[in-house]
Order: structure tokens, then C-alpha cells, then sequence
């Protein structure tokens, strides 16, 4: 007969696990992601088995991998069901309403607050900057809505060579992803960036501006550029942002 684990061991087993999670991602935002060692998160989640990292995740990589996609998944699941939303009241009409679905928020207020809230947009960022391979493989699978509003910009997006719209998408989704980043430093104690976030006309502000980046007119120069392309060596290091490429 196979051996049945203990129930609540299984619980106390996973609430480790959970712990650990949250201690990393807010050591992560508040340290820096190579300023955090293995021996750090274990110590500030008051973990006394120095191989609790190892147990639970299999290496440092893997916690990060891991918070990676659980921020991910949130950002996808609630974008789709916002987006299913308005393409059964027949929408996008606007590239104006894709930037509003793409505003990149990891709770509404409709949505129980959780601590880890605050943090993850700037981790998400910050692995973006500094570890992008790795964050590329962890959100495969995770970037359905953003394929999905992009297929609507590009419908909707004035005429202008493909290369140009490419970029365009790439830096509206860095921008805000960024922009997401500060927002979310000020929600703590509302000090950080309390002149921009603190202000009611700032979010739809920000998806005027995202908006902005797709319909602005293309310039002389950059038309004169297109097809010039990278060099050689180059072409290996370039990575679109998650969702980008498609």
C-alpha cells in the first residue's frame, strides 16, 4: 500500500513554501535581484533548514523562474477576462480600448489585497532588465492576452511598415510595464510618485500615452531607416519583451 503523507504536513509544507515565496519577492524589490542570496530569503522567512530553497524550489533560478510566472499568470488571467468582456460588446473599436485592457495592474479593487501585490510589477521589470532569458521561459504559456491585443492593434493601427508597428508594440508594452513598476511603489505608503499616481487623471492618462506610442506619425528619419535592419552579431542578442514576437 503507498505511503499517505500526513494532511497537515502537506499544509504546513505548503505554507513554507508560500512564505518563502513572498519573503523572496519582497527582499527581491527591496535589495535588488543580485543583491539576494539563497541564505537571505531562508533567514528572513525564518527558516532554520538551510536547504529549505533547495527543498522546496531546487535552486535559486527556480524561485525566481516561478515568482516570474505567477506574475504572469495573474496579469494574463485577469487581461483575458477583461478583454472576453469587451469583444462581446463588440470591441476593440479603438486602439485606445486595447491600451485600457493592457494597463498593467496585478489587483483591482475588486480583487482581495494581497501582500505580495505590491511588489511583483517591480520584480516582473526588474527580471526583465537583468534576466530576460530567464523570463522568457517562464512566461511561455502566460502571454495569450497580450497576442491577443496586439492582433487588435494591428488592425486598428494607422498604416505604416511592419518593422515600425513591431517596435511600436514592443515599447508600448515596456513603457507600461515600467510606468507599472512606479505606480505600484506608490502604493505602499502613497509617498513614492505621490504627484503622478496620487492624481485620478494619471491612469487614463497613462492609456492616452500608450495609445500614443502606436498613432503618432512615423518620421522621415525613421521611414528612411526601415529595412536597414541589425548586424550580423547583433540579431542573436536582440529579444523582443513576452508576447512581442507574435
Amino acid at each position: 500500500m503507498a505511503h499517505v503523507s500526513d494532511p497537515n504536513e502537506l499544509r504546513k509544507g505548503e505554507r513554507t513554501r508560500l512564505r518563502l515565496k513572498k519573503t523572496a519577492l519582497r527582499l527581491f524589490v527591496q535589495r535588488g535581484l543580485e543583491n539576494v542570496s539563497i541564505r537571505d530569503i531562508q533567514a528572513a522567512a525564518g527558516q532554520k533548514n538551510n536547504g529549505s530553497i533547495s527543498y522546496y524550489f531546487s535552486s535559486r533560478d527556480a524561485l525566481i523562474r516561478e515568482l516570474v510566472a505567477d506574475t504572469a499568470r495573474i496579469m494574463d488571467e485577469d487581461n483575458n477576462r477583461r478583454l472576453d468582456a469587451l469583444e462581446a460588446r463588440g470591441g476593440p473599436v479603438s486602439i485606445r480600448q486595447v491600451a485600457e485592457i493592457m494597463l498593467p495592474v496585478t489587483h483591482r479593487p475588486e480583487s482581495p489585497d494581497s501582500d505580495e501585490d505590491v511588489y511583483r510589477l517591480r520584480f516582473f521589470t526588474s527580471v526583465l532588465i537583468t534576466r530576460r532569458e530567464l523570463l522568457f521561459e517562464a512566461t511561455a504559456g502566460a502571454d495569450r492576452a497580450t497576442r491577443r491585443c496586439f492582433a487588435h492593434i494591428r488592425r486598428l493601427a494607422p498604416d505604416m511598415p511592419p518593422e515600425i508597428l513591431r517596435q511600436r508594440l514592443q515599447l508600448m508594452l515596456l513603457y507600461a510595464l515600467s510606468a507599472g513598476a512606479s505606480m505600484e511603489a506608490g502604493t505602499p505608503d502613497n509617498r513614492n510618485w505621490k504627484s503622478l499616481w496620487g492624481l485620478a487623471s494619471a491612469e487614463p492618462n497613462l492609456a492616452d500615452t500608450m495609445t500614443g506610442i502606436i498613432i503618432a506619425p512615423v518620421s522621415a528619419e525613421a521611414l528612411a531607416a526601415v529595412g536597414q535592419g541589425l548586424r550580423q552579431d547583433d540579431q542573436a542578442a536582440a529579444m523582443p519583451v513576452p508576447g512581442a514576437q507574435h
